[in-house]
Parts: C-alpha cells; structure tokens; sequence
C-alpha cells in the first residue's frame, strides 16, 4: 500500500517539475529581451522635417534597430501624419556609404515603438 502511495506521489511529482519547465520555456519564448527594440520594418527613408518639403538625409537598413528620440505630427506619409526623430545604422543616400542615420521618419516604419516625449 505505501509503495502505490509513494509511486503516485513520485509521479505528481515529476509532473509538476515538467509543467513549471514547461511554463518557465512558454515565458521564455513568447518574451525575449529584443521584442521591446524599436526596430525598422523596412528600408526606411530618414528626413530633416516631418514637414513638406524635406530633405532626406538618409535611409535606415530594414529590421535595424533605432533610438527613438520624439515625435512630432507633420506632413501625411505611410497613412499617418506621426513622424519619430530616430537614430540607427544606414546609409549616406548620396554617397551610398554606410552611416550612423539621425532623422525624421514615419511611425509607420516602426515597430516595438516605445513612449517618447514630443519633440520640442
């Protein structure tokens, strides 16, 4: 009789061990460190102003992760007229060498966007 009690408690046991690994993987998985990363979606083109006209400045590579500085609503581009002043890794347009990219860009290319203050 002890012997069938201790077999099902050894069992629960090693049940409860496997759901809290299991529990512990599922967590693990649906919240890695770079999900919070404000990040391009794709080749972004980064401008001087939210405002028309502007002047490009440069592009910032696809799935590039950024600095989001501020916003600011401007012009109407990517169907919002929210545009992030951010900083990430691109291009000079110009010239086409690689360059540390700071400019306006639509919200819309940005994704994982954190809070930020308004630009001044």
């Amino acid at each position: 009789m002890k012997s069938i009690h201790r077999q099902q408690l050894r069992r629960w046991g090693r049940l409860a061990s496997a759901g809290a690994l299991g529990a512990a993987l599922a967590l693990a998985v649906t919240t890695p460190a770079e999900a919070a990363t404000p990040k391009t979606n794709s080749l972004t083109p980064a401008y001087d102003s939210p405002f028309a006209p502007q002047a490009l400045i440069g592009g910032i590579f696809g799935g590039a992760p950024v600095t989001m500085r501020c916003w600011r609503d401007g012009a109407w581009a990517n169907g919002t007229n929210r545009w992030f002043f951010v900083e990430g890794a691109g291009y000079n347009p110009y010239s086409g060498r690689l360059n540390f990219v700071r400019g306006f860009v639509s919200a819309n290319k940005i994704v994982n966007q954190v809070r930020v203050d308004r630009c001044p």
